[in-house]
């Protein structure tokens, strides 16, 4: 049977047991039940994430681990191994605490994970694995759709014509950011940040060709998208009356006139935020440098954007001194909490400056949690929605805007 057929991995680890059965020397089986956690837990990253904490004890060859094809994970756990992996299934449990799934149930059963001793539950153990087996078999296969071409610079010249006569009015989304009292935690509006949706865009303009594939035609490209952003973001509901606006732009764009006739038409009072990717950083520092000159004379602010982990290890963010910087929230986040080492984002979000540090991605409490034990108080994604129906004036504020 080949590696990609399905139920391959199910069925290794049914003839895996059948085999040990008949000398099981101590082992057991530990099933991960990650394919019932909530959706917003459910992510591949996380998957990824749960999967390589315990490929570090596969080299001592006491744990045998199977991905199985609806992304749980079962082990073969040897006698010398079983309290680390204990350990590490309880560092998943403080990673998913938020979800229901880590609740016992009214018997007081684990429903997350489930442990077989293959002396006492063998028989039990591979009826599980056969279980799963057949229900891998019977999955409806993933159909993928072949993938794109990269866009040619002949192709790009066509789409910029069609986008300087396109209504981008549609494409245009927003999402608020919260900044939460530290001690009441009460909600106010920081600012509203605005962007094109390039995957809507892509598919009105752009269906037959990856937009992506060629980082500079795609750069190219993004700075029409900004020209065209500028010229009509003020006229979307949000905009109005907000305390702030954020924009993501190309640094080249902050030195345009259209950015300049852009800031002419502010509301008095109203604050630009330009957001920079990080990455934009590593290939023109000194352009940076200026914009950042240029809008602080002008009373607007600059963010630093698409800090995840790995960018945090490259970039030395409290060096630049933006206004804000926008960490990504990702669970690893829970693993760099101690402030002893300079590794830890403990103690990057002190060096940047709590009161600077925006994080942005949350999708759970565990992410509210963290950022508030951290010291920041700005945060982005949809589980700050659930703070916009709750507070009056903001949702107050939303609906006149509206």
């Amino acid at each position: 049977m080949n590696q990609g057929a399905r139920g391959y991995q199910e069925t290794l680890l049914v003839d895996t047991l059948d085999r040990m059965r008949r000398n099981p020397e101590g082992r057991k089986v530990v099933h991960l039940r990650l394919s019932k956690l909530m959706p917003a837990n459910r992510t591949p990253v996380r998957i990824k994430i749960v999967t390589r904490m315990f490929r570090t004890l596969e080299s001592g060859r006491q744990v045998q681990i199977f991905s199985l094809t609806n992304d749980d994970l079962a082990m073969i756990v040897g006698g010398g191994a079983q309290r680390d992996v204990n350990n590490i299934i309880h560092r998943i449990r403080k990673l998913f605490e938020g979800d229901p799934l880590t609740l016992d149930d009214d018997q007081g059963n684990d429903r997350f994970v489930v442990w077989y001793d293959l002396q006492l539950d063998a028989a039990m153990a591979i009826h599980a694995a056969q279980l799963l087996r057949q229900e891998a078999q019977n999955a409806q296969p993933d159909i993928t759709a072949p993938p794109l071409p990269t866009v040619t610079p002949a192709a790009l010249d066509e789409i910029h014509k069609k986008l300087a006569f396109l209504n981008v009015v549609p494409f245009v989304r927003d999402q608020v950011a919260i900044r939460l009292d530290q001690e009441t935690k009460a909600p106010s509006i920081e600012f509203y940040e605005f962007f094109l949706s390039v995957g809507d865009l892509q598919r009105t303009v752009a269906p037959t060709w990856n937009l992506f594939g060629d980082r500079s035609l795609f750069q190219d490209l993004s700075r029409t998208m900004d020209l065209r952003m500028l010229d009509i973001v003020l006229r979307h509901p949000d905009a109005r009356g907000a305390p702030a606006l954020s924009l993501n732009l190309n640094l080249e764009t902050i030195f345009t006139p259209t950015f300049g006739s852009f800031l002419e038409r502010l509301e008095q009072g109203q604050k630009v935020i330009v957001e920079v990717q990080a990455v934009d950083l590593l290939t023109n520092f000194s352009m940076y440098l200026d914009a950042q000159a240029v809008l602080s004379s002008m009373g607007h602010a600059v963010l630093i954007d698409g800090l995840s982990t790995s960018a945090l290890a490259m970039l030395d963010v409290a060096l630049m001194k933006p206004d804000y910087a926008k960490i990504i929230w990702a669970p690893e986040l829970l693993d760099m909490m101690d402030p002893a080492t300079n590794q830890s984002a403990a103690f990057i979000v002190h060096n940047i400056g709590a009161e600077k540090v925006i994080l942005s991605r949350c999708d759970s409490a565990n992410a509210l949690q963290w950022g508030l034990k951290t010291g920041i108080s700005v945060f982005q994604g949809h589980f700050l929605d659930a703070y916009r129906k709750k507070a009056p004036a903001l949702q107050a504020r939303t609906n006149r805007s509206k």
